[in-house]
């Protein structure tokens, strides 16, 4: 296992060993290539944690996400699982088939990687490099603590490719360019940044991806259950989304799942502690056109029942800090808002849809669920049948 500390001295080390460049033999690109191939191929096992920032813009959405990623390979299997939380889902390659579910959960699906028919790979070893293409860049000690590499830098652009993304619907690299720092002994990557353009339903969108490496592992014996599919299983087509339909077929009268949060201003924000009252949860965006109709009548409602019997939590879902502070600056809000981009939410909360509600009864049970732009008036209705005292 590679020690955090040594791994973190990467960042200093390609910055401070730029005059290396030329100081060592040169590595083709076909070789370095050969040699990744073969360590994903080997008996032995590689098991690799990354950090990940990826962040979209286009122009009406300007996201940021970020999240942690474990890899493991052996054999010509892969594993890919979000590190941390519970119900993320993990994908899994057992050499024939990809499977994709939830950890804890009772389903899983057969997803189609690519519509390429290129065999699937992991993040980030999935995004497709013009290997003729390659460039260096530059070669630097790749940082490892005791007995270090030579890692080289390598620039390529990325081969176009179309994904399937939900019913009926694709989306589309068009181009971009990835730059990659690699073991020159294994070819194995520690860090990578893509820059691409990608085409959906909704428009173009640019997107700038960070990966670096967080921990590493590499040469002991394979644990063979990670490459299985786990036994009790029901296949389905697809995996449902959190969404208000999926809120109220599986937790609507259940206890809500917790959030511990920290909230702009570095408050604690904690269901638990809120006990007592009505809480609304409202997950929101500032690029969403609904959520800025709602946004002064929620501010209203918090104003008039937040001393009283009534809680409001906003989630701003994945947007950086700089971006929702000066939107507030424009539309301040009284009640506490979450990032969750600084923030690990339960996979529950992780909402895709905007604005979504979800309304938790002082008994802590989850209500109901609303998302889309259907009124404040029916909203204002489940409020009240919920527990909050409209008088």
């Amino acid at each position: 296992m590679l020690p955090a500390k040594g791994l973190t001295r990467l960042s200093v080390v390609a910055a401070a060993c730029a005059t290396v460049l030329g100081a060592f033999a040169e590595t083709p690109a076909s070789e370095l290539r050969s040699k990744l191939e073969a360590v994903q191929q080997g008996p032995r096992a590689l098991h690799q944690e990354f950090e990940v920032m990826r962040h979209v813009r286009s122009g009406y959405v300007d996201e940021v996400s970020r999240f942690q990623i474990a890899i493991d390979f052996s054999q010509g299997k892969w594993r890919e699982q979000p590190v941390g939380g519970e119900g993320e889902r993990i994908r899994v390659f057992d050499g024939h088939e990809l499977f994709v579910f939830e950890s804890g959960g009772t389903d899983y699906a057969r997803p189609k990687q690519t519509i390429d028919k290129d065999k699937p790979l992991p993040d980030p070893y999935d995004t497709k490099l013009d290997w003729n293409k390659v460039k260096e860049v530059q070669q630097l000690p790749c940082g490892f603590s005791g007995k270090d590499h030579v890692c080289v830098i390598i620039e390529a652009p990325i081969k176009p490719w179309v994904r399937p993304n939900g019913p009926g619907s694709v989306i589309k690299m068009t181009g971009g360019v990835i730059r990659v720092m690699a073991d020159t002994e294994t070819g194995i990557w520690l860090r990578a940044h893509i820059s691409a353009s990608v085409e959906g339903d909704m428009g173009g969108n640019q997107w700038e991806v960070n990966y670096n490496i967080k921990q590493m592992s590499y040469g002991a014996s394979p644990d063979i259950a990670l490459f299985r599919l786990p036994e009790g299983l029901h296949e389905v087509n697809e995996l449902s989304r959190w969404n208000e339909d999926r809120f109220k077929k599986e937790l609507a009268g259940k206890p809500a799942p917790g959030l511990q949060a920290t909230d702009l201003h570095g408050g604690p924000v904690s269901l638990a502690e809120l006990k007592g009252k009505t809480v609304l949860l409202d997950f929101w965006t500032t690029w969403c056109p609904p959520c800025q109709s709602d946004a002064s009548s929620i501010e209203k409602l918090n104003q008039k029942y937040g001393s009283k019997n009534l809680a409001i939590i906003g989630v701003s879902v994945d947007e950086d800090r700089a971006t929702v502070e000066n939107y507030l600056k424009k539309h301040p809000h009284s009640y506490p808002v979450v990032l969750s981009t600084e923030n690990r939410l339960p996979p529950p909360y992780q909402i895709g849809i905007f604005p979504t509600y979800l309304i938790i009864s002082p008994e802590g049970t989850l209500v109901t669920a609303e998302q889309g732009d259907k009124g404040f008036a029916k909203l204002l209705r489940d409020l009240e049948k919920a527990g909050m005292n409209a008088e």
